[in-house]
């Protein structure tokens, strides 16, 4: 369908024009409200972090607990908050299952509708953004995506992000050594992570008493910074014997665009409650109403990469009546 329609349209690029959507698509599809609406935090023994380690974790230690990460294979939350640059607050809701399906939707209001849906399947991952006049639905194939070593918008893998929220896994052959203080007393693991562009460099910073990860930082292969993940207000689930971060401050730098701050809070997760065999309700949004923007394209800076609007949108978005996600379910752990 998209191919169909960039055959048929061609149009020059203006950076400037897709300036502003371009940094409200990358700030919402670092997880996407207004604080009143999240559900509030229950500080229950239960589920408070307990001490791990009893003195300086070794590296085989780290990487076990990390790799309990493996356990979840689904999370879901109805309360989501984001802040894109300190901005606007933002409403959402996130489901999530491994490998790469995806779907988040919402806005500013859940009584206006949806303005954003953003999402990812096996083969695509897209962000549809309702800001004003000009909707516009960018989109990417993932193996496209990640040959592609100048990114513009963003500068990381969609499938990052999961990394960020504290689903971290590491291969022990890709430990590029043991373990390092730093003077504030937490600890820093050095990762490879190969691509199709080059090995991307990752460092995991350990809190060493509780086990839990604190921050995260992603350098290209050229050793330049590109992402950062501060994470703060841990939880931990019985289920999977492993804490999460319910508060994430991500920091993105692309290599020609300007940096983006995001600030998310979530409530409450549902760990592996979506039914493992759940394949549908990923599929990418119908165009109708929108400017496609194909970001590998976008990339290379071919005038193809935008597909102008085909059809007059809507005058509103459509009413969102339910407070959850098509998934509905209970929040449990």
């Amino acid at each position: 369908m998209i191919e169909a329609m960039q055959d048929r349209w061609r149009t020059r690029l203006d950076p400037r024009s897709l300036r502003w959507t371009s940094l409200m698509a990358i700030s919402i599809l670092t997880f996407v409200s207004s604080g009143a609406t999240c559900m509030p935090k229950r500080n229950i023994p239960e589920f408070q972090p307990q001490p791990i380690f009893s003195s300086s974790p070794s590296t085989d230690q780290i990487v076990e607990v990390l790799n309990r990460s493996r356990n979840i294979q689904s999370l879901q939350s109805n309360f989501v908050t984001v802040n894109p640059n300190k901005i606007r607050n933002l409403d959402a809701t996130l489901v999530w299952q491994r490998e790469r399906r995806f779907r988040m939707t919402g806005g500013i209001s859940r009584m206006l509708g949806n303005n954003f849906d953003l999402g990812s399947n096996d083969e695509w991952f897209w962000m549809a953004i309702r800001d004003g006049m000009n909707p516009q639905l960018y989109v990417a194939r993932h193996d496209e995506f990640d040959t592609q070593p100048q990114r513009r918008i963003l500068p990381v893998s969609p499938t990052w992000i999961v990394e960020a929220l504290g689903v971290i896994a590491v291969e022990p052959q890709q430990v590029m050594g043991p373990p390092v203080q730093r003077p504030d007393g937490l600890m820093e693991l050095g990762t490879m992570v190969p691509s199709p562009t080059g090995t991307f460099t990752r460092t995991i910073v350990v809190d060493p008493k509780y086990g839990y990860t604190r921050q995260l930082l992603l350098r290209d292969p050229s050793g330049r910074l590109v992402a950062t993940a501060n994470q703060l207000e841990h939880e931990f689930y019985p289920s999977v014997g492993l804490s999460l971060p319910h508060r994430v401050v991500i920091q993105l730098t692309p290599a020609l665009d300007p940096p983006t701050e995001i600030d998310i809070t979530i409530g409450k997760y549902a760990v592996n409650s979506l039914d493992p065999n759940q394949v549908t309700g990923y599929d990418l949004p119908n165009s109708a109403g929108y400017q496609v923007i194909n970001l590998v394209q976008y990339n290379q800076g071919l005038p193809q990469a935008v597909t102008p609007i085909q059809v007059t949108p809507p005058n509103a978005a459509p009413s969102t009546a339910y407070r959850g996600v098509p998934w509905e379910g209970p929040l449990f752990r």
